[in-house]
């Protein structure tokens, strides 16, 4: 039936009918990228990618919520294809790319590509491991995989634009199953019309709801299950089960017509592809919150100083911000948790003022609920500005900020755009430093070292064996 399905799409692509061939443009993208066709610039941002996405994992991988999805996973047991970051647990392919691709995403510090609404490294990453543990992927196939993802991703993400999340969806979830699904359908070698029914099956996958973000574990969740379903699509992919060919431009149920939001851009999914390399505008994270955040924390950080200069000390913030921002992260904070703190711009900028951090030490449950911080925190409006709005989608992130002092100073900064991302990255020392700070304490000074200086040299890794032998502690109790 498969192999029939096929051929009937052959000869109506012949006959020049509607087969969905966005589609099946990703998908020969997908199948036959060689990795020596990969610019070295792309590869080495790839790299860096793996290590913040492995560093946010192993640190997520201690943390209470990860431990309640391990619990589950352990319980149900199978065979064991895939590691469970941080642990010496094996389980199935697909358990493992739920638990490692939440752990990655589960303290807002991993990566994020702002056109795609995605964090990729998690997906990319989770998928590829996932499946090619087993097969023992060199490192050149382990980093094609990942660009596989990152590309694809990234290019569904920009084509349903930023309506999509306006709409109240969690592109993590929704998109990041393709991220996932192509990266896993690479990462065992399926041909063309293999990764077109992985991504057609993917597409029925696409879920997440942003209601998540204020304040329960589900949100931590969505980045899990998207590559758990897009792992689970190529596997099925592989034997012949079918996906929508026409998942992405179908009228009735497809992926725009359903999940569009009304602003959706076909041309995102395949100009520039293979040519233009969307892996290159990842972003990483200096603090421990939501992406929309990162502008105005990085504001508090430089109003801080001139406030400590002037021995003034801040009574009330305004932030104005885009429409998108504030609806992400603006709304007035109240300590309901640990997710709503990181999902909150005046609890991060309160930290911040007040603190001088935003790491993951101002997100314990006493420092989200201390008074002075909370008081601050409930001083600081968030307006969305039209002429912010202007500007357009790519500088969602530009902020203005004004603190009044309580003796009466005022004190402004205007920032341009997110720190970590594409135009303000941060430095190779503060991205190994991040890496340190996360994984030594799980895997030891020792191991730590070593695994960074493995990803730094990826593509000549013989087996992924290598690798997964330095994400496990190094002491186990």
């Amino acid at each position: 039936m498969a192999d029939d399905l096929r051929e009937d799409r052959k000869v109506a692509s012949e006959r020049g009918d509607d087969v969905g061939p966005l589609a099946g443009q990703l998908a020969a993208f997908a199948s036959e990228l060689e990795f020596d066709s990969i610019p070295h610039v792309t590869i080495e941002h790839a790299k860096q990618s793996i290590l913040d996405t492995l560093g946010c994992a192993l640190f997520g991988a201690s943390l209470p919520w990860i431990e309640k999805l391990r619990a589950v996973v352990l319980h149900e047991q199978g065979r064991h294809e895939a590691t469970l970051w941080g642990s010496e647990h094996r389980v199935t392919g697909v358990q493992a790319a739920l638990v490692n691709a939440t752990a990655a995403h589960a303290f807002e510090l991993d990566d994020v590509h702002m056109g795609g609404m995605i964090h990729p490294g998690a997906l990319a990453l989770g998928a590829a491991l996932a499946v090619g543990e087993e097969r023992d992927l060199s490192g050149t196939e382990l980093l094609t995989s990942f660009v596989v993802g990152c590309e694809v991703g990234a290019r569904v993400g920009e084509s349903v634009g930023i309506q999509h999340f306006r709409a109240g969806h969690h592109p993590q979830g929704t998109v990041g199953v393709f991220v996932a699904a192509a990266a896993a359908a690479r990462a065992l070698c399926l041909d063309q019309a293999q990764v077109q029914d992985a991504l057609g099956l993917a597409g029925s996958q696409s879920a997440g709801l942003m209601a998540a973000q204020e304040g329960s574990m589900a949100k931590r969740l969505h980045s899990g299950l998207a590559c758990q379903g897009g792992v689970r699509s190529a596997q099925l992919a592989a034997v012949g089960f079918t996906g929508i060919a026409d998942v992405f431009e179908a009228k009735f149920g497809g992926f725009w017509s359903t999940l569009g939001g009304g602003d959706v851009r076909p041309e995102a999914l395949t100009v520039g592809l293979g040519s233009t390399w969307e892996t290159d505008g990842i972003g990483f994270k200096r603090f421990a919150s939501c992406s929309a955040a990162q502008s105005s924390i990085e504001a508090a950080r430089l109003l801080r100083d001139e406030l400590g200069a002037a021995h003034a000390t801040a009574a009330s913030v305004l932030v104005r911000c885009s429409t998108h921002t504030k609806l992400h992260c603006g709304w007035r904070y109240e300590p309901t948790g640990v997710t709503a703190a990181q999902m909150s711009i005046p609890y991060g900028v309160a930290s911040m003022l007040l603190h001088g951090d935003v790491s993951v030490a101002r997100f314990t449950d006493d420092a989200i609920t201390d008074l002075d911080t909370v008081r601050l925190a409930q001083a600081v409006e968030v307006e969305s500005d039209d002429e912010l709005d202007e500007l357009g989608p790519d500088k969602r992130y530009v902020v203005r900020m004004s603190v009044t002092s309580s003796d009466g100073q005022r004190f402004e900064r205007e920032v341009l755009d997110r720190p970590g991302g594409p135009t303000q990255p941060l430095s190779d020392d503060e991205l190994r430093g991040k890496f340190k700070g996360l994984a030594g304490p799980v895997l030891g000074v020792e191991r730590a070292d070593e695994l960074l200086d493995l990803v730094a040299s990826l593509e000549s890794m013989q087996g992924v064996g290598e690798l997964v032998r330095l994400i496990k502690p190094a002491r186990v109790s």
